[in-house]
């Protein structure tokens, strides 16, 4: 399961930020998820709880914002949000697209009680 890996990968980046110490006070981790990521969002939420049940991070929760597929067109310079699987341009038809976004998987943000 990938979505196992990057959950563990989470829990890296937290111990590289916050403290053994203070672990409890984790309210929350943002992510940035791309539609092209590949992610489960409920998957990757089942296996990070499950990773850090028993744990000073067991209250912690995931805040998984999804970043849609955009992408501009090298013929006419549209940008547009595009659907999984469909790489044209909507305006002129147009496969020659860059993608600007969709492949991101980020953590953005610690949140921390006080």
């Amino acid at each position: 399961m990938h979505e196992m890996s990057v959950a563990q990968n989470i829990l890296e980046i937290i111990n590289e930020h916050v403290g053994k110490h203070e672990q409890h006070k984790v309210r929350s981790i943002s992510l940035k998820v791309g539609e092209l990521a590949g992610i489960v969002s409920e998957s990757l939420e089942f296996c990070f709880l499950t990773i850090v049940n028993n744990t000073p991070l067991a209250h912690a929760k995931l805040q998984i914002k999804s970043i849609p597929i955009t992408a501009e067109c090298g013929a006419c310079n549209h940008v547009s949000q595009l659907d999984y699987g469909i790489f044209f341009c909507e305006k002129c038809r147009s496969s020659e697209i860059k993608l600007l976004s969709g492949k991101e998987l980020q953590v953005v943000q610690i949140e921390l009680d006080d």
